[in-house]
């Protein structure tokens, strides 16, 4: 049989149109299952991301217990701090939590003669020797302020300071500091206290006044 050109281009043109068709089902079917996978990865990435962040703010803590319990061994008392906060001061400039561990101030130079802290950290004693990453960004809108893995700045941290070896109400009376508007309770916090020199925690991003969490670490 001899075909004319008409049909040849007829026969071609439905080729492509067949090859088209099936192109287009196979390219939804894969954006069908794209969007599955990420349904499925994104909460699992960020989760993990959580928990990792999570996992490096007690370390950070747990390191800056470490400077606590030697700062306690060489005096024999443990760090005064008004406001119980890593982050408080009389001023903006005023960082007594980083000066008493650190031996100095946040821009490298001496303590003040006769200061508070100066007299608590006597000899000047480099305690903590804290890290670029252990601060905010001068870019940030609290520049310059100590925080967590996730940027938190408003980090609690209790002291033993009757030194009977736990952190309990006898310390801090019946209201532990509250941290982002959120006050730990008795199931965050056991009535009979902690046994440690000294408690760091914050609140947990995720949390709120209906379901508060916090990230706790101490030693």
């Amino acid at each position: 049989m001899i075909m004319n050109d008409g049909d040849d281009c007829r026969r071609t043109l439905g080729r492509r149109r067949g090859w088209l068709g099936f192109t287009v089902i196979e390219l939804l079917a894969v954006l069908c299952i794209v969007t599955t996978l990420l349904t499925i990865l994104i909460p699992t990435i960020s989760g993990a991301r959580s928990s990792a962040n999570k996992a490096r703010t007690r370390v950070q803590f747990n390191q800056w217990g470490l400077a606590i319990a030697a700062f306690r061994s060489e005096y024999g008392y443990y760090p005064l701090l008004a406001s119980n906060k890593v982050n408080g001061g009389v001023n903006d400039t005023d960082h007594p939590f980083h000066d008493v561990l650190a031996g100095r101030k946040r821009d490298g130079s001496p303590l003040t003669p006769g200061s508070a802290v100066a007299l608590q950290n006597r000899k000047a004693i480099a305690f903590c020797s804290f890290e670029e990453g252990d601060f905010t960004p001068a870019s940030s809108p609290t520049p310059n302020l100590l925080a967590d893995a996730f940027g938190t700045t408003d980090i609690a941290v209790l002291f033993d300071r009757n030194l009977d070896g736990t952190i309990n109400r006898s310390d801090y009376g019946d209201d532990l500091p509250a941290v982002a508007g959120l006050r730990p309770g008795s199931d965050d916090f056991p009535t009979s206290g902690i046994r440690a020199g000294a408690v760091f925690y914050c609140a947990d991003p995720r949390a709120t006044a209906d379901s508060p969490q916090f990230i706790f670490s101490w030693k």
